[in-house]
C-alpha cells in the first residue's frame, strides 16, 4: 500500500471538491503579529459550506478524535502513511473500516462567527511530518 501511495506523490486528489490554501505547511509569518511565526503541521484548505473531506487514496480508518471543542479527526492509514481530516463537524465513517479513493469522511466545520469552512490537511510518513501541497495535484 505505501508503494502505490509513495508512487502517486503529486498526483493525489484533494480531500475537497473545490478549494484554497490559505495556510501553507511549515514555518509561516502569523498573520496578525508581524515578526511572529507559527508551524503549521499540514495546510489549511479553504471551501465552501456543506463541503465533505474525502479521502485522497485507498486506506483504513486508523481514529478518530474528538477535540475539546467538538470537532472531529478522522486518521487513515495507507501502509505507514497517515493521512489526516481535522475540523470536521461529524464523521460518515468507523474505525477499521476501508475507504477508497475520493470517498466522503466527514462534513467539515463551519464557524457560526465568521462563516468560514476549513478543513485542516495532514499528512504523516511514520511519525515525519509531510507537506501535503507536494502529494496532491497542483491547481
Amino acid at each position: 500500500m505505501a508503494i502505490r501511495f509513495e508512487q502517486n506523490k503529486g498526483k493525489l486528489p484533494w480531500p475537497v471538491d473545490s478549494g484554497l490554501i490559505v495556510r501553507k505547511f511549515g514555518k509561516q509569518p502569523h498573520p496578525i503579529y508581524v515578526g511572529n511565526f507559527i508551524n503549521s503541521t499540514g495546510i489549511h484548505i479553504a471551501t465552501n459550506k456543506g463541503t465533505n473531506a474525502e479521502a485522497i487514496f485507498n486506506g483504513e480508518v486508523l481514529a478518530i478524535q474528538t477535540q475539546s471543542e467538538g470537532k472531529k479527526s478522522v486518521l487513515v492509514r495507507h501502509g505507514n502513511y497517515i493521512s489526516v481530516y481535522n475540523n470536521l463537524e461529524n464523521t460518515y465513517v468507523n474505525v477499521g473500516e476501508k475507504v477508497k479513493t475520493g470517498q466522503a469522511l466527514g462534513k467539515i466545520f463551519t464557524d457560526r462567527i465568521t462563516g468560514k469552512t476549513k478543513l485542516i490537511f495532514v499528512l504523516s510518513k511514520n511519525t515525519t511530518r509531510l507537506n501535503p501541497a507536494s502529494w496532491i495535484l497542483k491547481k
